[in-house]
């Protein structure tokens, strides 16, 4: 990822000063071997995060999303009923996305949903379980359902281990060829603005909250604290005690539904970033090993 290059307006032969141009963080983190994150999504979300929403409206974005959705959970639990409408849930999200997040946003969204199915379903190859096929490559197929799937999966397959103990690495010969991550379209849609991913799920967590149940949402919340688990899975399976040092602070028996929702939710996409990326560097490092 190329740098920008422009000279700084600070003069090189003037002692005791530095050139501040050259490269950023953006790329000090592409040059950074290190650093395990695919480099065509690093650029994506850099982009994305470059926008104006991102650093003007999405503070007080947040701040409202928390307030509404708080306000939203408490009536629905105080009425005698609940509602969902999850085809409305599906119809409107996609049609936001559409209409009112970046390209990039919506690309890496989608790259979400590819990649911890790819996770889940290394998990679920090596593990003898039923492996997750939830990968959307564009938005009309984040229909049916799919954002409430999406948790499921997680849900069934760390059940599905039974709590038994897990092979050592040394005996398992350990299968990565489910990890490819396909073309991704957000559409070609005439967009009215062009919010930031993480400005957008803040929008989008409080249509959730609205169109689901009180169980249903709290479910898809508590999902965000099972990466801890995934992370300690993907560590036993491998023996690489590197997906250990990316699990969120916390502990999992807390469980906590009044929390941060769309930054918890970025961040737990960035988690699942670095753990695949880990693992594609995993399986070139073994397809080497067999070649030589």
């Amino acid at each position: 990822m190329p740098f920008n290059s422009k000279r700084s307006i600070v003069r090189e032969n003037v002692p005791g000063l530095v050139d501040v141009g050259g490269p950023g963080i953006v790329d000090a983190l592409a040059g950074d071997p290190t650093f395990y994150f695919d480099r065509e999504a690093l650029g994506m979300l850099a982009e994305d995060q470059r926008r104006w929403s991102y650093r003007y409206f999405r503070p007080f974005a947040r701040l409202a999303s928390r307030v509404v959705v708080t306000v939203v959970l408490v009536v629905k639990r105080l009425m005698p009923f609940e509602w969902s409408n999850h085809d409305l849930l599906d119809r409107l999200g996609i049609w936001f996305l559409s209409k009112f997040v970046s390209d990039e946003g919506g690309r890496l969204l989608l790259r979400h949903f590819v990649i911890e199915t790819n996770i889940l379903a290394f998990i679920a190859r090596n593990t003898g379980l039923t492996e997750p096929v939830l990968r959307p490559v564009n938005l009309d197929e984040l229909a049916n359902n799919a954002v409430i799937a999406h948790d499921l999966n997680l849900y069934e397959v760390l059940a599905g281990l039974k709590g038994e103990d897990l092979p050592p690495p040394a005996g398992r010969h350990l299968d990565y060829t489910m990890l490819e991550v396909g073309e991704l379209s957000a559409g070609d849609h005439r967009r009215v603005m062009r919010l930031d991913l993480e400005t957008g799920l803040c929008f989008m967590n409080v249509a959730f909250a609205f169109l689901t149940t009180t169980t249903e949402y709290r479910k898809a919340v508590h999902s965000l604290q099972l990466d801890e688990s995934i992370l300690s899975i993907l560590s036993e399976l491998t023996g690489d005690s590197l997906f250990l040092s990316w699990r969120p602070g916390g502990f999992n028996p807390l469980i906590r539904t009044n929390r941060d929702v769309p930054r918890d939710l970025f961040v737990h996409a960035v988690i699942h970033e670095y753990a695949h990326a880990r693992l594609l560097e995993l399986a070139r490092r073994r397809a080497n090993s067999a070649s030589c």
